[in-house]
């Protein structure tokens, strides 16, 4: 940077001689000092000489610009701007030189590594005793840091605005006295007009609905910050009114002053509701007798026209009577069908059947076995159809050829007449329109060169029955047919044998078209067992999987496969702060890169969420395990790009190997998901293989959890005059018929029998270190386990987080740290009651809790602390979780009167922009800072850089950690305001506290 000792005020010659620097050197000399020091660039140009060259700049001014002094020197400031640089403020600032005037505005320059900057310049004239102008003294402030921000807020509007245009939906504004306040193109749109056309105007003057009437008004009268409702609302359009479905989802604002109400349109939904409900009725309705059987055979279902057909009232009747093969005349019948669907084959023909009363009916039955996805046939379906007036018609057909013919040719179904060697003498028209092929092209041609290679067995063993029972219609199962342009269709038919008979000579298949109805069913069939959105295996599949998996390990000792168990890191995050929609992209692009990842054979199924699932068969030991969960990991970590942004995401993994111990497909998908727990417990990010002390781990913590909350339970029987903010057990809660006996246990004690606490305080003391003495003590709670004795607060106070049992426990320490303190001020101790302060630890759930001001103001009231007497401490992740919100709840805290710290100082992320505005009175330096001080100051200057930070914001600093007389000896000399640590005393019970106190020590 040059020669600074050289470069200073006192040395530009054009502004004083060198005796006048003499003479006036010390104040001149502090001067200089001052110019150096502080965080402003300042330079000083010569306003007489040609181009204003720069006589002096100070250090603040290089270290902006990048430019050592002897760059500087003899310049003039325009070398800092560049070609983007904005000539209207140059001009200006030219202008000002020029008139001799003092200027103030904003610039963009260049540092010398070329990257730009933003900086206030002010620009101030120099004049001498007589007025003449000598110099110019510029003075430039960095703003490149603010306007970063600002232009990153812009932007986040900006995006927010397009996210909310982009809703493909209705989004509106409206004010409790039922006013618009503003709606987004979407809805502006829907009625021909601008969005401005419904700022300040009534809900209602475009004519809207009742129901949406009612709705808002009720939502505003209403306690619910968030409300759903179904409505069926009337849009105004240009073209007139468009009746539809809304699911209006309102959530208020601005203290229920407002509220934004999004409406998604469910129109298709709800009229696809309507047809499943039709189908339904329709199918009850059918004409068809419908009747249905378990897997066993026993009738449980007929439809009305089943009821009407047999007679038979209701299925439980059928059922008693010997259910569906009572209806057969011939028992053999009865046995070939049922024989047929069990072997998994559908049977399809005309039967004769008999009445309840006696009556002989003869119908087209078509039965089938109904099977789970593994194959297994879980029930019986059998479709009829009353024949017999087709009988009689057939019958009477067969005297007269043309209505036989008419008939035969004007059917919907596929009408073959065969052979005996199966070759084609006469189809129906229907053919070309179902097939594709004429007439002419499937005449003298033999029909099984039309059949599927794979089901050609089955048609030849049927057409060999056909041909063994002339007269006899058999029914032909699914089988595939190819159509003239090439793909496949699944037809089912019945086949006679009517060789013998004069009039037709031949083998009639009667064919039907079942396509539709069999691509419907495979689609079902695959929905059932397959992930929505992902098209991966749901946990149905991967169960059914996981079962063969464990058949193959019994039928094959060695052989051996692993389960992976994966869950991505901070999903959350990403689906919360760029929406659903982004989220699931995101889902199925991690889907498809699993895929990549998996050798033939393997199967990977999403559970829910963003949790996955890999079954990895036939493996060779825990090593290929670990190397497939390292090319996973690799896969995933890739930057991801959705919608034009930037994603990264990572992911954990827990391992499980097939061992003998596993007999359920649960028991190994549990074990996986404990040590996929465990990688995220680590780091993230990582894999972990599942040991059975990660079992015990986790039994052992849900047992933990489980006598936490008895002793939360206990902890509000035994102090219920005060809200602990869980409320009371309830009558018919589990721990009621406990409590009662306790209650009786009571009655019959004399005196009364007093419960005992589950929970205690300790107070570790704070110490000022200018005078040495003890001023304050912080709260820690310890929990009194039953079994286990004093539990440290590492093993519980996570678990209380995550389950929201902080609440009544941190309330409970802070209404017993309130009443210590009040104990201690009775006992007129040393260090004196005013002064006294105890720091009570505020967790993330109660410092986001919107009634925890009203409960500290309660207990404030019931303890009657005097609230200077108390401090909250609360750690900087929580407060810079949300800056602004976090200023709020700071606020209104410090206008009781309680002192703020700032926990853990220096272990998150501050952003200084929001630490100078909260209102924090200390600042806690984490102990891992101090333990890191060497003996010889290393690693002090950090600890040294947070005094200085705290000092200029007006904060006092406690370092935490204090173990040793050496760092004692580093805080005071940093001019560390106070210390806590084992150095002064370890957290101690009330009583042993209150012994300190009495004792006075000095440190």
């Amino acid at each position: 940077m040059g020669d600074r000792e050289n470069q200073s005020i006192s040395n530009l010659g054009e502004v004083e001689s060198a005796a006048d620097r003499h003479t006036a050197s010390d104040p001149l000399w502090l001067r200089d000092r001052a110019l150096a020091a502080t965080s402003s660039g300042i330079i000083i140009a010569d306003a007489i000489a040609p181009d204003c060259p720069i006589l002096y700049c100070n250090p603040a001014f290089e270290r902006i610009t990048g430019y050592c002094a002897d760059e500087v020197l003899g310049r003039n400031c325009r070398f800092l701007q560049g070609s983007d640089t904005d000539r209207t403020t140059v001009a200006k600032i030219r202008e000002a030189l020029r008139q001799g005037r003092e200027i103030q505005t904003t610039i963009k320059n260049y540092r010398k590594d070329g990257t730009p900057f933003w900086s206030k310049l002010f620009l101030y004239p120099l004049r001498d005793d007589s007025g003449k102008l000598t110099h110019f003294v510029g003075v430039q402030s960095d703003l490149s840091e603010r306007i970063e921000v600002q232009e990153a807020l812009q932007q986040a509007n900006d995006q927010l605005q397009t996210i909310l245009e982009a809703v493909p939906g209705t989004v509106s504004w409206i004010s409790s006295d039922l006013h618009y306040l503003g709606v987004n193109q979407h809805l502006a749109k829907l009625h021909g007009l601008p969005p401005s056309a419904f700022v300040g105007q009534d809900i209602g003057f475009l004519g809207a609905s009742e129901d949406f009437h009612s709705f808002v008004v009720e939502f505003f009268a209403g306690d619910a910050t968030e409300a759903i409702k179904e409505l069926s609302a009337k849009v105004q359009t240009d073209g007139g009114q468009s009746a539809g479905h809304y699911l209006i989802v309102a959530q208020k604002y601005d203290g229920g002053n407002a509220a934004c109400l999004v409406g998604i349109d469910i129109t298709e939904r709800k009229r696809a509701e309507e047809a499943l409900v039709l189908t339904r009725k329709a199918v009850e309705s059918s004409s068809d007798a419908i009747g249905m059987s378990d897997a066993n055979g026993t009738h449980i279902y007929q439809n009305q026209a089943f009821s009407q057909l047999f007679e038979w009232d209701t299925a439980e009747e059928l059922k008693l009577a010997g259910g569906i093969p009572t209806v057969f005349v011939d028992p053999a019948v009865a046995r070939e069908v049922l024989d047929t669907i069990a072997q998994g084959y559908s049977w399809s023909g005309e039967v004769t059947n008999r009445t309840k009363s006696g009556e002989i009916v003869q119908v087209l039955l078509r039965a089938d076995a109904i099977k789970d996805p593994a194959g297994k046939i879980v029930g019986l379906i059998y479709l009829n159809t009353d024949i017999t007036d087709r009988k009689r018609t057939e019958q009477e057909l067969r005297q007269s050829e043309k209505r036989f013919r008419s008939l035969i040719e004007n059917a919907r179904d596929i009408i073959v007449i065969l052979d005996e060697k199966g070759f084609c003498r006469y189809v129906s028209p229907s053919l070309q329109r179902i097939l594709g092929y004429p007439t002419a092209e499937v005449l003298g041609r033999s029909v099984f060169d039309l059949i599927h290679p794979d089901e050609l067995p089955m048609v030849a063993q049927v057409f060999q029955g056909v041909m063994e029972m002339p007269k006899v219609g058999i029914g032909l199962a699914e089988y595939r047919v190819r159509h003239k342009d090439g793909f496949w269709c699944v037809l089912e038919a019945v086949a006679t044998n009517l060789l013998a008979e004069p009039s037709v000579r031949g083998i009639v298949v009667n064919c039907h078209d079942v396509t539709e109805r069999k691509v419907a069913e495979d689609q079902m069939l695959h929905d059932a067992f397959h992930d929505a959105l992902t098209e991966l295996p749901n946990r149905a599949l991967l169960t059914d999987r996981l079962g063969q998996a464990f058949a193959r390990v019994k039928r094959h000792p060695n052989y051996q496969f692993a389960v992976l168990f994966l869950d991505l890191d901070r999903f959350k995050v990403i689906n919360d702060s760029q929406g659903h929609g982004t989220g699931d992209r995101l889902l199925v692009a991690v889907a498809r890169r699993l895929l990549t990842c998996l050798r033939p054979g393997d199967t990977a199924a999403r559970l829910g969420g963003d949790e996955f699932v890999i079954l990895l068969e036939e493996i060779h030991g825990v090593d290929e395990a670990i190397a497939q969960a390292k090319e996973i990991l690799r896969a995933i970590e890739r930057p991801l790009y959705l919608e034009g942004h930037k994603v990264l995401i990572t992911a954990s993994i827990g391992i499980a190997l097939s061992t003998e111990k596993y007999q359920l497909p649960g028991d190994i998908l549990r074990d996986a998901d404990i040590a996929m727990y465990r990688a995220k417990a680590l780091g993230k990010a990582r894999y972990e293989v599942f040991t059975s002390a990660m079992h015990t781990r986790a039994v052992a913590l849900m047992h933990l959890e489980h006598d936490f909350r008895e002793s939360i339970e206990e902890l509000n029987l035994t102090y219920s005059i005060v809200n602990f903010g869980c409320g009371m057990v309830g009558e018919n809660s589990p721990v009621s018929e406990m409590d009662r006996r306790r209650d009786r246990l009571k009655s019959q004690l004399a005196p009364p029998l007093k419960l005992e606490c589950p929970f205690t305080v300790y107070y570790q003391p704070i110490v000022c270190l200018k005078s040495g003495s003890v001023i304050g003590f912080e709260a820690l709670v310890r929990w009194l386990h039953p079994e286990r004795g004093l539990v440290s607060p590492m093993e519980f106070i996570a678990m209380a987080e995550e389950t929201g049992l902080i609440m009544p426990l941190g309330l409970w320490v802070l209404n017993e740290s309130c009443r210590q303190i009040i104990q201690w001020q009775s006992l007129n101790l040393p260090a004196g009651n005013s002064r006294l302060t105890v720091a009570v630890n505020l967790s993330g759930r109660q410092f986001s809790a919107t009634d925890s001001i009203e409960q500290m103001k309660q207990v404030l009231q019931k303890t009657g602390v005097d609230a200077r007497c108390l401090k909250l401490e609360i750690t900087e992740t929580v407060v810079m979780a949300d800056g602004e919100a976090a200023a709020a709840m700071l606020s209104q805290l410090r206008e009781l009167g309680i002192g703020l710290c700032i926990d853990d100082f220096g272990t998150g992320y501050s952003s200084l922009s929001y630490l100078h505005k909260f209102p924090i009175n200390i600042l806690k330096v984490d102990r891992s800072f101090i333990g890191r001080i060497g003996s010889a100051g290393e690693n002090l200057e950090i600890v040294r850089a947070i005094v200085m930070l705290a000092r200029s914001l007006g904060m006092e600093v406690v370092a935490e950690g204090v173990e040793t007389a050496v760092q004692l000896a580093q805080m005071r000399a940093i001019g560390c305001e106070y210390g806590q640590g084992y150095f002064f005393s370890k957290p101690l019970d009330s009583e042993a506290a209150t012994d300190l106190l009495r004792r006075s020590p000095k440190w």
